[in-house]
């Protein structure tokens, strides 16, 4: 066979080979477009509309998936408000109207409030309306607020201590601090608080600065803003206001005006008994005073951003002009993280006593005391 019949030959095969996988190749396209829906641009792969993506089976994260289809994965913080907390993987902390979510699944336990006050802990999974806690269907509306973890007694209290302090030696000998600490228990149904605030200064030995004041009380809610307190009490010593102690026991209502995971806002107030014990007295005067008084509060805490709150509480008392008259005690604080732990707090604290009763020495007190602390808070 000539040199030329051969190049030939190789070209015929050639062309015959293509032709062939040319033919295989649209016979697979044909087969591969006759299984796609009518319309759609499917190129050899699979594709989902946005109502079959679904979140996954998750042991580590929670999974949130929004009416607009968009899927998040992360960690569920709270719903409180209609408004659920959701810390993503990636975008950080977001804020999300309960209405906007199509699918809320989480890994681990949360516990739910409902609107009847009861409580529930177990996996959730929130879908197309319907919710399922370990498997047992609730109806969606009656959830009221999710927390992250179990009920356990751990989890209803938080406790915070702000200390400040100033030491002076040399010229003049003074020493000056402060404390401010507080507790809460929180569940759905009930609130229980304490309060204590403290200062203390001397200078040169003598004493300049000394009192205490402890508030506490008990809620137990009839609804989500309406709440009974069947207690509340104070206790306050002031010896530079001449007063050795002051007690205040009595009980009331009280109204949540806002109620969301970064505002609360309260207002409460009722009867109450005042009993007063001077630390001395001009002759013939009564060393102490008892009198029916009310008591109004109002407490307002808010989150003015991540790292920066504004905890503010104004408590008004009338009694007689033996108790002290008209009296209140207003508290604002800036708390600045530092840490998940520390804090720096700045305090400002006016204290009035419209009334204050003279000592023995005929001398009476101001009616106004003013401080400004700076504190290094501790979360516990």
């Amino acid at each position: 066979m000539s040199h030329l019949a051969r190049q030939l030959s190789v070209a015929i095969g050639c062309t015959s080979l293509l032709f062939t996988l040319s033919s295989n190749v649209y016979s697979a396209t044909l087969s591969t477009e006759s299984l796609a829906p009518e319309g759609s641009q499917l190129s050899g792969a699979a594709t989902f509309t946005p109502e079959q993506v679904t979140p996954p089976q998750d042991s580590e994260f929670d999974w949130l998936q929004l009416t607009s289809m968009e899927l998040l994965k992360g960690e569920i913080k709270n719903l409180y408000d209609d408004q659920l907390e959701f810390e993503s993987d990636e975008l950080d902390t977001l804020f999300i109207d309960w209405d906007d979510v199509k699918v809320l699944q989480s890994a681990g336990t949360v516990s739910i409030g409902f609107l009847d006050l009861s409580t529930q802990s177990g996996q959730l999974l929130v879908r197309d309306g319907k919710m399922f806690i370990d498997g047992k269907e609730f109806q969606r509306e009656q959830i009221l607020t999710i927390i992250a973890g179990e009920q356990t007694e751990s989890n209803y209290w938080s406790s915070k201590i702000s200390l400040g302090a100033n030491f002076r030696s040399g010229n003049t000998e003074q020493i000056d601090y402060s404390a401010i600490a507080k507790t809460k228990r929180r569940t759905t149904e009930s609130r229980f608080n304490i309060d204590y605030i403290g200062n203390y200064s001397k200078s040169d030995s003598e004493e300049k600065i000394n009192n205490n004041r402890i508030n506490t009380n008990f809620d137990w809610f009839l609804s989500k803003q309406f709440y009974l307190r069947p207690v509340f009490a104070e206790i306050y010593t002031d010896k530079f206001l001449n007063i050795e102690y002051k007690l205040t026991l009595g009980s009331g209502l009280g109204y949540n005006i806002i109620d969301t995971s970064k505002t609360e806002w309260s207002i409460s107030g009722g009867p109450a008994y005042t009993y007063t014990k001077f630390n001395n007295v001009e002759a013939g005067e009564s060393t102490d005073s008892s009198s029916a008084t009310v008591v109004v509060e109002t407490v307002y805490d808010t989150e003015i951003t991540s790292d920066i709150d504004f905890i503010t509480s104004y408590r008004v008392q009338y009694g007689d002009d033996d108790s002290g008259g008209y009296t209140h005690h207003a508290l604002a604080t800036l708390e600045i993280e530092l840490t998940d732990i520390f804090d720096l707090d700045l305090s400002f604290v006016w204290d009035h006593t419209a009334s204050p009763q003279p000592d023995s020495d005929g001398n009476t007190p101001k009616e106004n005391d003013y401080q400004f602390i700076v504190g290094f808070g501790i979360d516990i």
